[in-house]
């Protein structure tokens, strides 16, 4: 899988997949700006915890990192297993994401 999973120069976003710390990073202008960690279980991810840092708050960001993982993930047929209440939250907000839950695994997801 690609290294940057999203990239918007005018906003000098980009959101990479760091396989290395096993989460997804945002970051502005190159300085990192949060993250979400996961854990790959073949082509399942389970979501743990989003972060946004302080400096970087107010912006959007979390919105364009959970999106970015979610388009990514779908593009490469991947399932997720949600524990991250940030998620949860975007997904009732959009719901066209949540036929990424994995049904099995759904982690902490309950269906509206």
């Amino acid at each position: 899988m690609s290294d940057i999973i999203f990239s918007d120069e005018e906003s000098s976003v980009v959101v990479r997949n760091n396989e290395k710390e096993h989460r997804y990073e945002v970051s502005v202008a190159g300085q990192t700006a949060g993250h979400m960690g996961y854990r790959a279980i073949g082509d399942r991810r389970v979501l743990m915890h989003t972060v946004i840092y302080d400096a970087f708050r107010g912006r959007g960001l979390s919105s364009v990192l959970i999106k970015s993982i979610l388009d990514f993930l779908r593009t490469h047929g991947s399932t997720v297993s949600n524990y991250c209440p940030v998620v949860d939250r975007f997904m009732r907000k959009n719901p066209e994401y949540v036929s990424l839950i994995d049904a099995k695994h759904s982690g902490t997801w309950v269906s509206p």
